[in-house]
């Protein structure tokens, strides 16, 4: 099954314990295949560094972080546009699923959420997706 897995979601598993560390742990183990984007990866990197965000990460520490979402991602290459959300970044995230033939978009962003789906693609949180495929979860 293919999933993108929304930015916000990355970042929450990367730093704290939970269900969305668990979501990562399954792609990584290949139960999912993780697809994104150089756009949603440099997305990724801009929060991380951002001074006003929490992580304030150096460019060290983020490309260790990106590097290793990498080595189990699948990168892709969109050629879509869409202009359904206001959100620009938003956008994208449709794009690269819509064109990575995505069966759900994992995420805890409000406004993809509302859209309960797009061009086939189920959009939803981690714990609704999780709970749905009962996928294993052998620690975090």
């Amino acid at each position: 099954m293919r999933v993108l897995i929304d930015t916000n979601v990355i970042i929450s598993g990367t730093f704290w314990s939970g269900k969305p560390k668990r979501l990562l742990n399954t792609a990584r183990r290949g139960e999912i295949t993780y697809i994104t984007s150089k756009t949603l990866l440099e997305e990724l990197r801009e929060t991380l560094t951002d001074p006003e965000k929490p992580f304030q990460l150096n460019e060290k520490e983020t490309e260790k972080v990106v590097r290793n979402l990498r080595t189990f991602a699948i990168l892709m290459s969109p050629t879509s546009q869409v202009s359904v959300c206001r959100d620009e970044d938003d956008n994208r995230v449709l794009e690269c699923a819509m064109d990575g033939e995505a069966s759900y978009i994992v995420t805890g962003d409000k406004d993809l959420l509302d859209l309960k789906s797009f061009e086939g693609i189920k959009i939803a949180k981690v714990s609704d997706f999780l709970q749905l495929h009962e996928l294993s979860d052998p620690g975090i």
